[in-house]
């Protein structure tokens, strides 16, 4: 067998196996190289099948994420308190509220190191040494230390499980498994899955060059979508509204300050642990620390409807994700973008969304009865 392969050699043979037609991929390979994206490659000169490729998918920068089983844990209101208020208070609102967003972030992961720990490591000693202490068992019978230890190690394994399967179940976003389902094949068949679509190891460009570094993904991206949203210029002409006589509603309640309940209800209606931003932070953290958070959040919402929006930039930064529209998606016409949108940011959208709510009905309606019917369907 011919062709370049990279990455862990060793182990390949005991897990693979190549067809002059197909490749086929065991579970137990994938669980053994995680961070290998398997691809064909295209034959060059030859009549048989192409030859198969291992690619390295390293991952990018760790970002932050709110873990959710952190709210269940004892001190963790203390902790996010001690690091909320360790910033002072400025003049801006909105860097205010950027910075004690960034001390948080600190402030749970040291705190998370120190009342957890590395989950899969301590996982692994405990079961290492539950076997060990299984093993002596057999030729003997264990001390009452041995028996007190096994027991304990027994009670913390399971309670490492339970979070790392809680992790696991927040990392892919399928929803419509349970926690206790996170451990199971169909689980990491379906998250496996996941990161081999969402992955994006090639691009074709228009003139049929397949690209597959970085930097060249990244440009023709760039390119197409700075040709597709353009410049914005300054127009010629502009609609008069009064000529096309379109109803005026009294939308003056729209204008009123945010309230306190009415932020509160808001927020409730989020979804907890649902695509976080930049920031790494999920509805779960603003309902569980809404009492921490409160004052500081009312001040930059109330920024927001006095219209004091320097600096808003540092709360209004989101991530764009391309997403395949179909199946072997391979030109950048075939994605679609979307946003994760800071929280904050996420927030101020969901509010004014709200107000509006109540009133499309009435203005949209009456604006589509208005509109001239062409037949066409």
């Amino acid at each position: 067998m011919g062709g370049n392969i990279h990455g862990p050699i060793s182990k390949i043979h005991q897990h693979w196996s190549v067809r002059l037609d197909r490749f086929l991929c065991t579970v137990d390979w994938e669980q053994l190289f995680p961070n290998c994206l398997l691809q064909s490659t295209a034959s060059d000169g030859s009549d048989h099948c192409p030859l198969l490729g291992l690619h390295d998918n390293k991952p990018g920068k760790a970002r932050f994420h709110f873990e959710a089983y952190w709210t269940k844990l004892e001190g963790f209101q203390e902790a996010v308190e001690i690091a909320w208020v360790s910033e002072p208070a400025s003049s801006c609102p909105f860097d205010t509220l950027s910075r004690k967003f960034r001390a948080t972030v600190r402030g749970l992961q040291s705190w998370s190191q120190k009342k957890v720990g590395h989950i899969n490591s301590q996982l692994g000693m405990a079961r290492e040494i539950i076997h060990q202490l299984e093993i002596a068992q057999d030729g003997r019978p264990l001390s009452n230390q041995e028996k007190w230890l096994y027991n304990q190690l027994r009670r913390h394994a399971l309670a490492l499980s339970s979070l790392q399967r809680t992790i696991a179940r927040s990392r892919p976003w399928i929803s419509w498994l349970g926690e206790g389902d996170a451990n199971t094949a169909l689980f990491h068949l379906h998250a496996r899955h996941r990161k081999r679509k969402n992955f994006i190891s090639s691009l074709v460009s228009d003139d049929g060059l397949v690209l597959t570094k970085h930097e060249e993904k990244e440009k023709i991206v760039n390119e197409f979508y700075y040709n597709l949203l353009g410049v914005s210029v300054d127009r010629d002409s502009t609609i008069n509204l009064e000529e096309v006589n379109i109803p005026s509603h009294d939308l003056a309640e729209l204008d009123a300050p945010f309230s306190e309940e009415e932020i509160w209800k808001t927020i409730s209606s989020l979804p907890s642990d649902k695509a976080p931003g930049p920031d790494g932070f999920t509805g779960k953290f603003y309902k569980t620390c809404w009492q921490i958070i409160k004052v500081d959040i009312m001040t930059a919402v109330s920024a927001v409807w006095s219209w004091k929006m320097r600096n808003f930039e540092q709360l209004n930064s989101a991530y764009i994700t391309l997403l395949p529209k179909k199946e072997d998606a391979t030109n950048i016409k075939d994605f679609r973008p979307i946003s994760l949108v800071h929280s904050f940011a996420k927030l101020i959208t969901k509010l004014l969304a709200n107000r509006l709510a109540g009133r499309l009905n009435q203005m949209v309606s009456l604006l589509v009865l208005r509109l001239p019917c062409t037949g066409k369907h």
